[in-house]
């Protein structure tokens, strides 16, 4: 009787865990868009990238400077005549706008693969748990199976969903961006 009702408990938590793996992995309805002028416009693009960043919290910052390196920027301030950013040492840096060859928003690329092998390492010790486990405590070992399922469903959905990648932002006009910079998306 005792090992019905682990079955019992397990499929139920399976189908849980698997469910929200689903949940998880859907397309959020409210998506931000904003849109970037084109040299047509009689809007500025330096203002345009101003209200397009307002949500933002984080950009990259490509200067004429060092036009082949992207420097995180952690928004201070956004002004017409400025762009303030904080850093966790030193004073704040300002970029003026004929400093700055493009503003890049950053995508969530980087963050899969840490996060897949995070919950393949997570999945592997609580495999690791359960085989140990099974001997000395039956239940115990239910509730790291229960675990290696959720690692497993983690791993499985964070593989399978699309990353979104970095985006333009601002680019000067006449400007081009240095293939070592990497994908962006315009």
């Amino acid at each position: 009787m005792a090992h019905r009702t682990v079955r019992i408990i397990f499929v139920i938590s399976a189908f849980a865990f698997v469910s929200a793996a689903i949940a998880v992995a859907q397309p959020s309805t409210s998506v931000q868009t904003f849109t970037i002028p084109t040299g047509n416009n009689t809007n500025n693009d330096w203002q345009s990238a101003q209200q397009g960043s307002r949500s933002k919290r984080k950009l990259f910052v490509v200067t004429f400077s060092q036009p082949d390196r992207r420097q995180a920027c952690h928004i201070k301030s956004f002004t017409n005549e400025k762009l303030v950013c904080s850093r966790a040492i030193g004073g704040p840096r300002t970029y003026l706008p004929p400093q700055v060859i493009a503003l890049i928003i950053p995508g969530d690329e980087e963050l899969r693969l840490p996060m897949f092998l995070g919950f393949n390492a997570g999945l592997g010790a609580a495999i690791w748990g359960t085989v140990v486990l099974a001997a000395a405590c039956p239940a115990c070992a239910v509730g790291t199976g229960i675990a290696a399922l959720f690692f497993f469903s983690a791993a499985g959905v964070t593989a399978y969903a699309d990353g979104q990648p970095d985006r333009l932002l601002y680019l000067a006009p006449g400007q081009t961006l240095s293939g070592k910079l990497g994908f962006v998306e315009q």
